[in-house]
């Protein structure tokens, strides 16, 4: 056992107990971790020549393991929280730890827990699908899908509705031919029978819905769109093609509900409101609630919030 870091964790608990009673379960858990790994190294040693980001990443999935309860990307950045204000504590004690001073709860950072627990855990933490990298792969597959094809052709068009619109997969399922309106360049949003919409598509996406229409050989569908031999979609025949060309690239955390997210981030940051949203995607209030928390992983929350009251 490193008695030094429980000693120094313990110190320092104290002075934040009162406003942050849920770090304690975060702390035991990097403990537990430390004790597994570098039981035997000082306090300093520890911080200055053995820890990373990739333990903070281990101990993290600990912690989630352990928790009955922390099973949300709010855990996640409870947990890089807590360590990015044990680390300031050290650092005012004059110990220093380079893998640790660009902090811990970054977006990068969740996203690669996120992932790695809903891989390896089975778990279903939802996030959007965001990485730089990732979205400009995705692209570049785009590019290659065979725009003669109508079901491919239909999968770059869904791909750009759900990143526009953030729409749910039952939302894309169910569009009608009819909820197309060719002449108007409009579609029609009526997920649940009681609320619909009907919203301006960019010309780009109302042109390919027109070719889409002209090459699907399925003139007697009731959906709008089909697999290739005619039947309605399902959520895993919706980005079917690019699933399985991402997958062999070893990009796991591509999904019509984490692309839809990613959508849902972007109405998020051009200021829709929760009520609006939720109106247009279909998704409930929590998952909308839990994109705009995952947004704010980067943001230092006090100045945000701050800067929109004054």
């Amino acid at each position: 056992m490193n008695q030094k870091l429980r000693e120094t964790i313990d110190d320092y608990y104290k002075t934040i107990k009162e406003i942050r009673p849920n770090y304690r379960t975060c702390y035991n858990s990097f403990l537990d971790y430390c004790d597994s790994y570098y039981s035997q190294y000082s306090l300093k040693e520890l911080f200055k020549e053995h820890l990373d980001i990739l333990d903070i990443k281990k101990a993290c999935r600990l912690y989630i393991e352990k928790s009955k309860k922390a099973t949300s990307i709010e855990a996640v950045q409870r947990f890089l929280t807590a360590m990015d204000f044990f680390y300031r504590y050290l650092k005012e004690n004059d110990i220093i730890c380079e893998s640790l001073e660009t902090g811990c709860r970054r977006k990068e950072i969740v996203h690669d827990i996120c992932v790695n627990l809903n891989n390896e855990l089975e778990q279903k933490i939802y996030l959007p699908f965001d990485g730089e990298q990732e979205l400009k792969i995705v692209d570049e597959q785009i590019a290659l899908l065979r725009n003669q094809n109508f079901y491919q052709l239909g999968q770059s068009i869904i791909y750009r509705l759900l990143v526009t619109y953030g729409f749910k997969e039952k939302v894309v399922i169910n569009f009608k031919r009819c909820d197309f309106d060719r002449k108007k360049g409009n579609l029609l949003v009526n997920y649940n029978g009681e609320n619909s919409i009907y919203i301006n598509l960019p010309e780009d996406i109302c042109q390919d819905l027109e070719e889409y229409c002209t090459l699907n050989m399925y003139e007697d569908r009731i959906c709008l769109f089909t697999k290739s031999n005619g039947t309605p979609l399902t959520p895993d025949s919706m980005l079917g093609t690019l699933k399985s060309r991402l997958k062999k690239m070893n990009i796991t955390n591509f999904t019509p509900t984490t692309v839809a997210l990613y959508g849902v981030a972007n109405l998020i940051e051009r200021g829709l409101t929760l009520g609006e949203i939720k109106l247009l995607t279909g998704f409930e209030t929590q998952k909308i609630e839990d994109v705009s928390q995952y947004l704010l992983t980067d943001e230092n929350v006090d100045e945000v919030i701050n800067e929109k009251i004054k």
